[in-house]
């Protein structure tokens, strides 16, 4: 169901509310749009003063303002909103400097209300997904400090561990090394051939990095409603986390998107480990790809989209250094070798039986060493002839 979005248009041309008015007349009858209209700066400021808007719509040729310093206050003053500018064409510098002062998209004279359009549904979809993360954000800081309880919430965002659908198995599965960590796991349903699929580990076991997890989560689940890409969902996703990043936490994360009409899996890397893939009676393989940089740490970073077409009965695991990293008494490391060859003797078995045959290696290997990072991972076999 669509969100209602208030949208304040400042443009000193009086027919433009007439214009509007007539171009957005189902989705304001549907209630998808509210529109308040203004000719100058006087009165944006009136409007800003009386309502709380999602979007900022705005001419950035209106006589007596300042454009860019106008963006660049409201994206101090109101983090949620999003300004979208309305620029000529022989206003190019101008407007490069207006998107560098904080506007958020841009549509060009004379307006192409199909794009308009567009531009404002996706821009109405991220101030959604904002809105969101900052009302778990508050959730999560009126929680008691207690662990029990901030543990039964950790508990509480992640899914459940299994799906059976179609040509979906898949089973997940998260063990912390204290009441409260780091790692956290996500599946989304798309559309009805669309899955999406994330592990994330973020830096630090406390009850802060329950909280990032929190909102890293929030976030990725909310972007991957805009944006397709799943490179172009960790782009947005990290920009956001660096805007609102006040401490130096940061998350490793993969997340991949399931076409069980294409039969294949785009995904991307945020500095996380690379995917293991598993064929009946084959040697298990680790998918190739950018490791990328780790989300909440730079904010103007690219990501790459990599394809992966499923073979017959194929079988993929995503999964935390909690599992290749875990140490005996001795301090040696389980490693990756060990993982392979706990895949390779299960190439056959179902997603659980592979995460349960895991955790049982590495308490084996471990001998009673203290766990010192949390264990998680998400397997799905891909029965690739199924419906």
């Amino acid at each position: 169901m669509a969100r209602l979005a208030k949208i304040l248009v400042l443009d000193d041309e009086y027919d433009t509310q007439d214009l509007f008015t007539q171009k957005f007349r189902h989705q304001i009858a549907e209630n998808i749009y509210t529109f308040s209209f203004a000719t100058c700066l006087e009165q944006v400021q009136e409007q800003l003063r009386d309502n709380n808007f999602d979007i900022f719509l705005s001419d950035i040729n209106v006589d007596g303002m300042d454009g860019i310093s106008l963006i660049s206050q409201l994206k101090m003053e109101r983090p949620l909103m999003r300004s979208v500018v309305i620029s000529a064409y022989g206003d190019i510098n101008t407007l490069r400097a207006v998107m560098r002062g904080g506007a958020h998209d841009f549509v060009i004279k004379p307006i192409d209300f199909t794009d308009l359009s567009d531009t404002l549904e996706k821009t109405a979809n991220v101030v959604a997904g904002l809105k969101q993360a900052e009302a778990t954000k508050k959730k999560l800081s009126a929680i008691s400090d207690e662990l029990d309880v901030s543990a039964k919430l950790q508990r509480s965002i992640l899914p459940g561990n299994v799906v059976k659908k179609g040509c979906i198995d898949l089973f997940a599965d998260t063990t912390p090394a204290a009441e409260v960590g780091g790692d956290f796991y996500d599946y989304f349903w798309l559309d009805d051939t669309k899955l999406g699929v994330v592990m994330a580990d973020v830096s630090g076991k406390n009850i802060s990095a329950a909280m990032f997890a929190t909102i890293a989560k929030t976030l990725i689940k909310s972007f991957s409603r805009v944006y397709e890409s799943p490179a172009e969902c960790f782009k947005n996703v990290n920009l956001m986390i660096c805007q609102e990043n006040v401490t130096t936490m940061f998350v490793t994360a993969m997340y991949g998107v399931i076409n069980i009409r294409k039969h294949e899996i785009v995904y991307t890397n945020a500095g996380h480990l690379p995917i293991a893939v598993m064929r009946p009676n084959m040697t298990p393989e680790f998918l190739e790809c950018d490791s990328g940089m780790a989300l909440g740490i730079f904010d103007e970073v690219e990501f790459v989209d990599h394809i992966h077409v499923f073979a017959p009965e194929e079988t993929f695991i995503l999964y935390t250094d909690g599992v290749t990293e875990a140490a005996n008494p001795k301090g040696e490391e389980y490693d990756f070798e060990r993982f392979a060859q706990v895949l390779r003797e299960h190439t056959n078995s179902s997603p659980r039986v592979i995460t349960e045959e895991i955790i049982k290696s590495i308490r084996k290997f471990a001998d009673g060493a203290p766990q010192s990072d949390d264990i998680t991972t998400l397997c799905v076999k891909y029965n690739k002839g199924a419906v």
